[in-house]
């Protein structure tokens, strides 16, 4: 998996953490980025690129910044893959080189605080935690920043469900090991919604969750190459195949049951928010239909899924919409 090294030198004998960063297409942030991993307050950090064949020029300014930061070189690594193999084998090509107790997950189009790793790690030690989730900002291109609060939870499956709007691993710290001893890894075909095929997988076996309501990632949404910036019909059948895993994983898990029909009810809601009213999506998980007033669902979402029981297309793009002139008011 490991193909060539452009940085490969020895690592330290004791590696604490993990930041693992796959790199496609952003020259116009990945300075950024470099800069805020680098100067973490944190010292006993590796540092894991994956070029994932980027065609621009953020391999060279990755090694530029890092040149500044004589002290990170000798545990940073700049993996190359031969071909362009998708956001989900860059991150476990970077997982399977990791070497650190804890794994950390940064998008290379995003940035964190400067003492974001200290500060999740230390909680992580505090609590005995096998993950550590902690807040964010949401960065627009009108300049405009919201705070993401993460507070704890009463139980697991409370907490996996609100994840499901926010599944990316970029908030959350968690121990390597639950990787190796549930056998936890990316489904290489998936490469939109992959981190939620995992997020709820790393919660189930998670025995201890601990939290850090301060904002320390920045989730930049104005990256127009991102891959999660469209819902395009790929993406679409994407995330089905990723509510089909997620099914599978949990089809014996009674506990979970609710969770998962939750998870099905808003992914079809939101596919068919996005103007895709056609009949198989209208017709998506039928199994949710007498279980819509058991699920907590916002008024909005069973609006939707109420009306897609109608078989109505004209209906749903009427309130669809209307929902889209709200929102720009």
């Amino acid at each position: 998996m490991i193909e060539n090294n452009v940085v490969d030198s020895e690592l330290t004998n004791e590696i604490l953490v993990s930041i693992l960063v796959p790199v496609y297409g952003v020259e116009s942030y990945i300075e950024r980025c470099a800069h805020s991993l680098f100067q973490q307050t944190f010292t006993d950090i590796e540092y894991i690129f994956v070029n994932d064949c980027t065609k621009d020029n953020s391999i060279s300014i990755i090694t530029n910044v890092l040149s500044e930061y004589t002290n990170r070189i000798k545990n940073t690594r700049i993996i190359n893959h031969i071909i362009n193999k998708g956001v989900s084998e860059a991150r476990q090509t970077a997982l399977q080189a990791a070497k650190g107790k804890f794994i950390l997950f940064v998008d290379s189009d995003d940035y964190i605080e400067l003492n974001m790793v200290e500060l999740l790690y230390q909680k992580a030690v505090d609590t005995n935690a096998d993950m550590v989730l902690c807040s964010f900002y949401n960065e627009y291109s009108t300049k405009k920043t919201t705070e993401h609060i993460v507070k704890p939870f009463r139980n697991k499956i409370e907490l996996m469900q609100n994840t499901y709007a926010f599944p990316s691993f970029w908030n959350k710290l968690f121990k390597r090991e639950l990787l190796t001893k549930f056998k936890i890894s990316f489904p290489n075909e998936i490469n939109y919604g992959e981190d939620l095929t995992m997020t709820p997988r790393l919660i189930y076996y998670s025995s201890i969750v601990a939290f850090v309501e301060k904002p320390l990632y920045h989730y930049i949404h104005y990256n127009n190459q991102s891959f999660t910036s469209s819902f395009s019909d790929n993406n679409v059948e994407q995330s089905l195949q990723v509510i089909q895993y997620l099914d599978r994983f949990f089809a014996n898990k009674v506990e979970y049951k609710n969770s998962i029909l939750y998870l099905k009810a808003i992914r079809k809601a939101k596919i068919l928010r996005s103007g895709k009213t056609g009949n198989q999506y209208i017709t998506l998980f039928p199994e949710i239909k007498k279980h819509l007033n058991e699920l907590n669902l916002d008024i909005k979402t069973k609006i939707i899924l109420q009306l897609s029981e109608y078989k109505t297309p004209l209906l749903l793009k009427l309130f669809v919409k209307l929902l889209l002139i709200r929102s720009r008011i």
